[in-house]
């Protein structure tokens, strides 16, 4: 047969088409070793004196075997050394560092082998080949093939992502990984995980092994980090991953970090200033403590005797009594949660307990802490690219502290928000009624009305229930002892039986009642807590709009502004904007390009595979150069180039 040169190959389609020449067309090189340049990748995941994100370069190197199996897929295979090599742990700018200390982290000697049996080995080979799963059936190759005489023929090559692990020094490779052994920490200094170290003690690392593997297998394949970005980064991605919606895709994430910056940046002001309120708000509720103990007893006396309550005390006691006494238990439970029950004494103890000044402080407090936490968090849906997160700096927030440029300003809006600090003997203080101190101040009034909070919240079926639960709880504690606590001997007598009942019944109904008391106050301050915080975003919200993208014309319908708050935002976006413009023309990777890469206030993580990891999600414009690869070494005369689809 004579050898088929492109001309030849041309008039015989012309002759016979495609179908029937696509056997002589096999001979072509179907297999090729792919090993790019040496690159980098720019990282904000360091942290600066000030709190900023530092950048900081790594390198990145794909090398790996593709091969098509015809038209049924293409198989990518990653040959993988795992060998032991140590890391630099001192930094070399820490003060007593002898000179010519390498940087932090680097490499030091010479790789050797992982030594027979040791079980670095095991857990490479079991990891190498558990790092492609995440990766299977992700990814298809899309194109078609021109015919001349009917229409072009459809394509569809699955990848299938492989890893192999070897272990021998002067074994071939595409790429080498230095395996830490367990006493190791990762996250240590000097010890990050990077796409050349693996360790067997992730340390703080979040997710599992085969997660972190997933990840890094696919910075093997020349797939760059997706997290810890500058703005000016996380541009460069969008445009790479959406370029048609990119420009409003960044105004808009833009706006959302600013919103981000000041509600962060307000969280200690505002928990500062709820302190200083505070004692306004417990001196409110403290002086309901009469009506709350009258309901309490009443609660008490009728929630002692109900069944559940009943049934677990004599379980208990006769699990820790001689059988001898099983008939005496249910005689002695009834009169202990009858005629030998306190439940005002219980009432007093158990409200005192929860309305204390100690307790209601630190339960409001903590509860809004935990609702300006929740403030200002999640991820942000971005057209083309995906879930992102946006991560505000500790020099964010370090603005509004005591001596911080913006303190006067979230002072003032703090106390706003919360309401002015509590007023000093002789010296009364109005606390405006919308403010957070005074909306809680003034829950109590509404509990003499009817279906009020103390009415619904302190019932015999919840205290019942709550001391039910005390009751289990003391059991499974008594039932684990501290080591060398012998276990307690059974009750013979009657005389303790009536004792033990009445300890057990004493301490569960006190318990009950302080944690009905404190129930009550949780319940009735987290709609006001939830309503304060939404309150201050909507603000927030409306002066970013007005700051950032509101035209002239529509500033009035606004409504007047807080000059504090427009103080905030406006110096919350002089801050984005300046880090914006520090870092503009710097790409994907600045310190790569020998650019300067300036410390930033906020850093953005895709929350992909090659993200934040939080998702297995993937683009296809991650797999571009692998898709060029694959057009300019396999694919066949006829074939139109073909894209990545990804699932």
């Amino acid at each position: 047969m004579q050898r088929l040169t492109p001309r030849r190959v041309v008039a015989l389609q012309r002759t016979a088409g495609n179908r029937a020449i696509s056997s002589a067309v096999q001979s072509i090189v179907q297999r090729v070793g792919v090993k790019e340049d040496p690159t980098s990748e720019t990282l904000y995941n360091k942290t600066s004196p000030t709190g900023q994100a530092r950048a900081h370069k790594y390198g990145i190197q794909a090398s790996y075997d593709m091969a098509r199996n015809g038209d049924s897929g293409v198989t990518v295979t990653v040959k993988i050394k795992f060998l032991s090599q140590a890391r630099n742990t001192v930094d070399p700018n820490a003060p007593g560092s002898p000179p010519g200390t390498p940087r932090l982290g680097a490499m030091l000697d010479d790789p050797t082998e992982i030594p027979s049996g040791d079980e670095r080995r095991a857990w490479a080979a079991t990891t190498a080949s558990e790092a492609v799963k995440a990766w299977a059936g992700r990814l298809t190759l899309v194109g078609e093939e021109r015919n001349v005489f009917s229409a072009n023929t459809k394509k569809r090559l699955p990848v299938t992502f492989n890893s192999v692990a070897v272990f021998g020094v002067d074994d071939k490779a595409d790429n080498t990984v230095i395996i830490h052994p367990r006493t190791t920490t990762a996250g240590a200094p000097g010890h990050p995980i990077d796409a050349g170290n693996w360790y067997l003690d992730k340390g703080n690392y979040r997710g599992d092994d085969k997660v972190i593997a997933a990840h890094e297998y696919g910075h093997l394949l020349g797939i760059p980090d997706e997290y810890s970005q500058s703005n000016e980064q996380l541009n460069a991605l969008i445009h790479q991953a959406a370029p048609g919606t990119a420009p409003s895709a960044m105004a808009a994430l833009d706006k959302e970090t600013v919103r981000r910056m000041v509600i962060t940046s307000l969280r200690q002001p505002l928990k500062d200033q709820l302190a200083a309120a505070m004692p306004t708000i417990t001196n409110a509720i403290r002086e309901t403590r009469p009506q709350v103990k009258k309901r309490m007893s009443n609660a008490a006396r009728s929630g002692v005797t109900s069944a559940d309550v009943r049934s677990e005390l004599e379980g208990q006691l006769a699990a820790g009594s001689e059988a001898t006494l099983g008939r005496a238990i249910p005689r002695v439970v009834a009169f202990q949660t009858t005629r030998n029950f306190s439940n005002r004494a219980v009432a007093e103890e158990g409200v005192e307990a929860g309305f204390s000044a100690a307790a209601l402080t630190k339960q409001i407090s903590d509860a809004y802490a935990v609702a300006l936490a929740s403030a200002g968090t999640g991820n942000v849906a971005v057209p083309g690219l995906g879930d992102v997160s946006i991560n505000i700096k500790s020099s964010v927030p370090a603005t509004t502290q005591a001596g911080g440029a913006q303190a006067a300003s979230a002072t003032g809006v703090a106390t706003t928000a919360v309401g002015p600090a509590a007023s000093t003997p002789g010296l009364p203080v109005v606390t405006p009624s919308a403010s957070l101190a005074g909306q809680i101040s003034a829950l109590p009034v509404t509990w003499s009305t009817a279906g009020s909070a103390l009415e619904t919240g302190v019932t015999s079926g919840v205290f019942a229930a709550k001391m039910a639960s005390a009751l289990k709880a003391a059991a499974k504690a008594a039932a684990t002892p501290p080591p060398g606590t012998a276990p307690a001997a059974k009750i013979a007598a009657q005389r303790e039986l009536y004792i033990r009942a009445h300890e057990m019944v004493n301490s569960a109904a006190r318990a009950a009642a302080t944690q009905t008391a404190a129930e009550l106050v949780a319940k009735a301050v987290a709609p006001v807590l939830a309503t304060s915080v939404s309150a201050l975003q909507t603000q927030i919200n409306t002066e970013v709009t007005r700051v950032m993208s509101t035209p002239p014309s529509g500033v009035p319908a606004l409504g007047p502004a807080d000059p504090n708050m427009t103080a905030l935002v406006g110096a919350m976006k002089a801050r984005l904007d300046a880090d914006k413009a520090a870092t503009k023309g710097g790409g994907r990777d600045p310190l790569g390009a020998g650019k300067a890469a300036p410390d930033q206030d906020v850093t953005y993580s895709y929350q992909g595979m090659m993200g934040s990891n939080n998702t297995r999600a993937l683009r296809p414009d991650q797999f571009e150069p692998m898709v060029k690869q694959f057009n300019g070494n396999l694919k066949k005369m006829f074939e139109k180039p073909f894209t990545a689809e990804v699932k």
